[in-house]
């Protein structure tokens, strides 16, 4: 595939975002469908303290998916850059230390999971009437965290090579097996909380195998097993690339940490008790997820296109889809938010039944936690943006800047003055100053675009 002929150099922008974004987002849809499938057929047949119970282990999944989106993204964007420079070779030897890291890494995890279950469920702000439900469900979903992982790498390199549609269909596959399974195993056999994890852990194995029928079928790359011969140099690259994607993850896990806990001491002083905050905030978490599905199907479709044309020195279509999809991003989010503000008691009873309390504390939290979603978008677009022009510092700044630099210290000190309310109103704080710090980070970085823009049409005029 030459350089001149390659889609990502030639095809209209619009377009091309048009072809990778829509099935990156509608493959994250998805995936996300996995848990909020379980999600609402277990608070429809076991009730609110269910929903809590399945998702108080959410930490454990960010972090598996901190581990291998650094892995896969940063492989992806390494691939992307090198593969737009016309180093094929390095492209292979890439993708061959991605699978070899991919399959190592998740195993671990997930060894380390069980071993350590009843200490981490503790540590995530579980009440003792939840901890046995956790303790069900957890012991079966970490079985599919390697399949998952995997399955999600070889899904961004699909991505890469110009099949969003079979990335998306590999995982839509998993996604309406779990949506058939769910049912049965929790309501029919009556397995409850246990049901939704096997439902969830056959889906995502099927995902995966059906991930690895595409490997001889990759156009900008030949699998082959010398490709898998361990490089260090190769794997720093990897990590390095992918370091933004790993912090970023990492972060959301210590703020769900965090919330969780918050809300169990705020909440112990309230009406509410401390489970009801804890089930409301699972559901905000899950449609959240939604949310997310938008912008990161936005951002890693970015990625491909920004990384190939930043390698090839074509800047001017660097720039046209960086603003491009944040214009995208940005208005997804403020119709998102329109919705969840005029709807929140849709999403709040799809997740099943509760009692009033419930009903008014988790339509609160609805209002409050996405009130600011279109500012969410500028971190996300802009931190993939530096990760594809390989900037991984930058990158982590962008997204990361919300979680750690403006999240610590809003979360201790505005609940003390407003309480349980102010553990829901930290997030459009957080989400509001992190838009404004990375347009601050891009607005430097636009400067230096418009000047490469400038260089290379007076150098392509020169020859």
């Amino acid at each position: 595939m030459s350089q001149d002929k390659n889609e990502l150099a030639i095809t209209p922008v619009k377009s091309l975002i048009l072809k990778f974004a829509l099935p990156s987002v509608i493959a994250f849809l998805v995936n996300s469908l996995y848990s909020i499938i379980d999600q609402i057929f277990v608070g429809n047949y076991a009730g609110y303290k269910a929903n809590a119970a399945t998702s108080i282990i959410f930490p454990v999944f960010m972090f598996s998916m901190a581990v291998a989106s650094c892995i896969s993204e940063g492989g992806v964007a390494y691939f992307s850059l090198q593969l737009g420079a016309g180093h094929k070779k390095i492209s292979e030897k890439i993708f061959g230390n991605v699978l070899r890291l991919l399959i190592i890494f998740p195993i671990f995890i997930t060894v380390f999971s069980y071993i350590f279950l009843d200490e981490m469920l503790v540590f995530f702000g579980a009440t003792e009437e939840i901890i046995p439900l956790a303790k069900d469900y957890a012991k079966i979903i970490f079985l599919g965290g390697p399949f998952s992982l995997l399955g999600m790498g070889l899904n961004s390199f699909i991505r890469a090579d110009g099949s969003p549609r079979y990335a998306m269909s590999s995982m839509l596959v998993g996604a309406i097996l779990n949506l058939i399974l769910d049912p049965i195993f929790i309501s029919v056999f009556g397995w409850g909380v246990k049901g939704a994890a096997w439902a969830t852990v056959i889906g995502e194995t099927a995902s995966f195998i059906v991930s690895v029928l595409y490997l001889p079928k990759f156009r900008a790359l030949k699998v082959k097993l010398s490709s898998l011969k361990f490089s260090l140099p190769i794997v720093k690259k990897i990590i390095l690339y992918g370091t933004s994607n790993f912090f970023i993850s990492v972060a959301i896990t210590f703020v769900i940490i965090v919330y969780n806990n918050s809300l169990n001491k705020y909440g112990s002083e309230t009406i509410y008790g401390s489970t009801i905050p804890l089930s409301a905030y699972a559901l905000t978490a899950k449609v959240n997820q939604i949310f997310m599905s938008f912008m990161i199907g936005i951002g890693i479709s970015l990625q491909p296109i920004v990384g190939y044309n930043y390698g090839a020195r074509n800047y001017a279509r660097v720039k046209e889809t960086f603003i491009y999809c944040l214009r995208i991003a940005v208005g997804i989010g403020l119709l998102f938010s329109i919705v969840l503000q005029i709807f929140p008691h849709f999403f709040v009873r799809l997740f099943g039944e509760g009692n009033e309390l419930y009903y008014k504390f988790a339509d609160m939290s609805f209002r409050i936690i996405f009130s600011a979603q279109m500012f969410t978008a500028f971190a996300i677009i802009i931190s993939n943006f530096f990760r594809a022009i390989g900037k991984p510092l930058y990158s982590i700044l962008s997204a990361g800047s919300r979680f750690t630099i403006f999240f610590i210290p809003i979360i201790y000190i505005v609940p003390k003055f407003l309480g349980l309310k102010g553990v829901l109103l930290s997030t459009p704080i957080c989400e509001v100053l992190s838009a404004g710090f990375s347009i601050w980070l891009m607005h430097g970085e636009m400067k230096k675009l418009n000047r490469l823009i400038k260089n290379e049409e007076k150098r392509k005029g020169s020859l």
